[in-house]
């Protein structure tokens, strides 16, 4: 809600030009003030203040009393966009205790180009700047935070928090930062790829990729009603297609295969993108044991040099946006399914596609699986946007 302080600050009078009109310094500047102002006062009604993009707060490697500062924008508490154009190196020097990392906005002074010999007439030019400060106290002028750390000493070494959702002493802090997005978090993508005869229809007349799919569909329709954003399936992707654009591959296997060097190329390189896949072998015809696929994912990730581990109980895959003390009940409901992580990599034995569907091999099923499910599936999209992000 907009304040009467913030309604005064609304410039209402704005120059109307004619021709042999008197243009002084006086007059260009109200002018541009003008436009200036207003979309200040956009920037603070339209997002407020924060980080709009970029901006990550990282450790040296090895770590020492500096940290690494991405490029990004941010915009304070008066409006005015903050850039950092490239990555810089910032010295916390002889802070300690509870120390702020912070940004501020700054600019020079009127003067003119100096990428040019000057002549007489010449423009002036104030440049946009900023400041960066480690202090233990939070200012009364605007600001925008960008970490900040618990640091016992003047000497102790920073380092990357080996659990975001709880940094340690000398670790980076991020959890304080607001991040705003300059645009809504719009859409989610996801393909759905079918290896081997996934994509064959079978005496029911729905192949195990079409199965999948329907689950995938049904997911991103749960997750339009409670997320931030929207998930767009294709489920009709293949793996000779262009995988960059997508955020998540989910691919799915029933019997043996192997693939060519010509399809797993585009596989390797999405990963090394950034790309995040979800791995699962249709189990819904398997009356015992696991599916010939299965055998056949963990050595294509071998050629891709995937090295799985299993889940751990401190993995953000478990946390955010639901929280789980285990993943919940997949399709799967005999033996012991398991899911295995690497980075990017999600192989799952649960068969969450099925249960996406409302199946599960002990029959239909119940309201609270097919939630727990959907919210499982929320965190596996999830973590693949923040891979899509970094």
């Amino acid at each position: 809600m907009i304040t009467d302080e913030q309604l005064h600050q609304i410039p209402i009078r704005r120059i109307e030009p004619f021709d042999g009109m008197s243009i002084t310094a006086e007059v260009w500047g109200e002018a541009h003030e003008y436009h200036r102002q207003r979309g200040r006062l956009h920037h603070k009604l339209s997002h407020s203040a924060g980080i709009l993009t970029g901006l990550k707060v990282i450790a040296n490697d090895p770590p020492d009393d500096a940290v690494y500062i991405m490029p990004g924008v941010a915009l304070d508490s008066e409006g005015r966009l903050i850039v950092i154009r490239e990555a810089i190196t910032y010295d916390l020097g002889k802070a300690k205790g509870l120390v702020y990392i912070l940004l501020n906005y700054d600019e020079s002074s009127p003067r003119p180009d100096d990428t040019r010999v000057y002549e007489e007439g010449d423009p002036n030019y104030i440049r946009s700047r900023y400041s960066l400060e480690a202090g233990t106290r939070l200012p009364k002028t605007p600001y925008v935070e960008l970490a900040r750390v618990r640091r016992v000493t003047v000497r102790s070494n920073l380092k990357n928090a080996k659990n975001l959702d709880s940094p340690g002493k000398n670790e980076i802090d991020l959890r304080f930062r607001r991040e705003v997005e300059a645009a809504p978090p719009g859409a989610v993508s996801m393909a759905v790829c079918a290896v081997g005869d996934a994509s064959t229809v079978v005496k029911s007349g729905l192949s195990a990729v079409e199965g999948h799919a329907a689950g995938a569909n049904n997911l991103a329709r749960a997750l339009s009603h409670s997320e931030a954003y929207k998930l767009w399936v294709d489920d009709d992707a293949s793996l000779n297609d262009d995988l960059q654009p997508y955020d998540l591959v989910y691919l799915v296997g029933q019997s043996a295969f192997q693939l060519t060097a010509d399809e797993m190329k585009p596989l390797y390189d999405y990963l090394q993108s950034g790309g995040t896949l979800l791995v699962e072998s249709c189990r819904r015809k398997v009356k015992k044991g696991n599916p010939p696929a299965d055998a056949s994912f963990l050595d294509l990730f071998t050629s891709l040099g995937v090295n799985l581990k299993p889940l751990s109980a401190d993995d953000t895959l478990l946390k955010a946006p639901y929280f789980f003390t285990a993943p919940p009940a997949g399709f799967e409901s005999e033996g012991q399914p398991a899911i295995q992580i690497s980075e990017g990599v999600i192989f799952s034995s649960f068969d969450f596609g099925c249960l996406w569907a409302g199946d599960r091999r002990s029959g239909a099923a119940s309201r609270e699986e097919l939630r727990s499910a959907m919210e499982w599936g929320a965190n596996i999209v999830a973590y693949a946007l923040r891979r899509s992000k970094e």
